[in-house]
């Protein structure tokens, strides 16, 4: 069934228009059926017999169609027309005669009919009464009145709301299918361009109309182009970082030639670049190198972890701690958790970690004693070689690799890392892990 569906693939604007046109044709086809196969819109005029009727006391049930409705009460006088009444003399006197009365006794108002029809009404005065009038019957004591007035025909707006009320009903769900056929590509589109990593994510399906598909086509196009393109940027860093470290290595070999005051100090500016290559070779390949994916003891890595960094005279220590297992590197999670325990420590002082277990995922918290971080460069920790400390020094600020490496893990695994100010003083990072059963 779906084959030929597919074979069958319009474009959104002929969807459109097929759906619209469906819309009016049926809507037409109601229309229609109830100007030629319904009742009238108004029920029928009332014959001058059954106006005599009512004189003799019949009730507003029996008047024809239930849309006209009867009043009775007495008056001294007889009625006078309105401006837009008149006194029809003939109908009356036919009334009179109907009823066995002299005309005299008998008087009818009835309303001016509009220009257009007062040749149709005269036709036919002699037998219908429309839309309303007056009757008045004198007898004795006075003058009985009867006001009669035509309303709506009930029936008549029930069968057209519910031919309304079908079709609505008719077009909703071949109208909800081809929004779904049209909005799901899109939003395919829309998702796959919103992921953190879009030259990491799987080429999108080209289904859906012709435009959706060239849409998809072109942004599946862009996205091998910018794996390209950062393969490339990749490659041609490693490589200048890799071939950095033999001129370092020759360099500090001849540094030993110095003596022992300036080569202390050439050696650790040495050693500093060593560390920041490494560094900037650990940030390249992290996203480019697949990680193994096994089962992991968060609550072991981060004890095992700040135990280490305590040993290391760094105030570190676990306030909290819950039995969490994730899927993922062992290795890369260690990494990903001390970046961020070294970050809090560096520019806090001290890290408290805590691990709390809900709805199937981890959150690993680690908080520090620091002056925080501006709102306006929160969203920016995460970013590359940017620097929360303002200086350059890398005593007190670092490259400026460790946190992106980090959110690097964390995307990788399926989970995120979050920054907010305590209330107490001091900065809060989240990093939400899911877990396995």
């Amino acid at each position: 069934m779906s084959a030929p569906l597919e074979r069958i693939n319009p474009s959104i604007l002929t969807r459109i228009v097929a759906l619209v046109a469906a819309s009016l044709l049926l809507a037409l086809a109601a229309m229609m059926l109830v100007a030629f196969r319904g009742p009238p819109p108004h029920a029928r005029p009332m014959l001058l017999g059954e106006a005599a009727q009512l004189l003799r006391g019949a009730g507003a049930s029996d008047a024809p169609g239930s849309a006209w409705s009867v009043t009775r009460y007495r008056s001294d006088r007889a009625p006078q027309p309105e401006p837009e009444q008149e006194i029809a003399g003939q109908q009356g006197a036919q009334i009179a005669r109907l009823i066995g009365v002299p005309a005299a006794d008998i008087r009818l108002l009835r309303q001016k009919p509009p220009a257009s029809m007062r040749a149709m009404v005269r036709a036919d005065q002699g037998q219908m009464l429309h839309r309303a009038f007056i009757l008045a019957q004198r007898d004795g004591q006075g003058w009985r009145v009867i006001q009669a007035w035509q309303g709506a025909n009930l029936r008549w707006y029930a069968i057209t709301l519910s031919l309304m009320a079908g079709i609505f009903v008719l077009l909703l769900l071949p109208a909800y299918w081809v929004a779904r056929r049209i909005t799901q590509p899109i939003r395919q589109l829309a998702e796959g361009a919103a992921t953190e990593r879009p030259e990491q994510a799987q080429p999108l399906p080209l289904n859906g109309p012709p435009e959706v598909r060239a849409v998809g086509a072109a942004y599946n196009h862009m996205r091998a182009r910018i794996a390209d393109y950062l393969n490339e940027r990749t490659a041609m860093l490693v490589a200048i970082a890799h071939d950095l470290r033999t001129p370092m290595t020759r360099l500090s070999f001849r540094l030993e030639q110095l003596p022992d005051a300036p080569r202390a100090k050439a050696q650790a500016d040495v050693e500093e670049m060593r560390a920041m290559v490494t560094t900037l070779l650990d940030f390249m390949r992290q996203g480019s190198e697949p990680m193994a994916r096994v089962r992991v003891d968060l609550s072991a890595i981060v004890e095992t972890l700040a135990d280490d960094l305590a040993d290391m005279g760094q105030d570190v220590a676990v306030v909290r701690s819950a039995r969490a297992v994730a899927l993922g590197d062992a290795g890369a999670l260690r990494r990903c958790i001390g970046n961020l325990v070294e970050n809090a420590v560096r520019y806090g002082g001290l890290a408290r970690i805590a691990i709390d277990v809900k709805g199937g995922r981890a959150t690993i918290l680690v908080e520090d004693d620091g002056p925080g971080v501006p709102e306006a460069a929160i969203e920016r920790l995460c970013e590359p070689f940017y620097r929360g400390e303002a200086s350059r020094n890398r005593e007190t600020g670092g490259v400026g690799l460790g946190l992106s490496i980090a959110r690097t893990i964390a995307d990788s695994l399926g989970g995120r890392i979050s920054f907010a100010n305590r209330a107490e003083g001091g900065l809060r990072v989240s990093l939400i892990l899911p877990l396995v059963g």
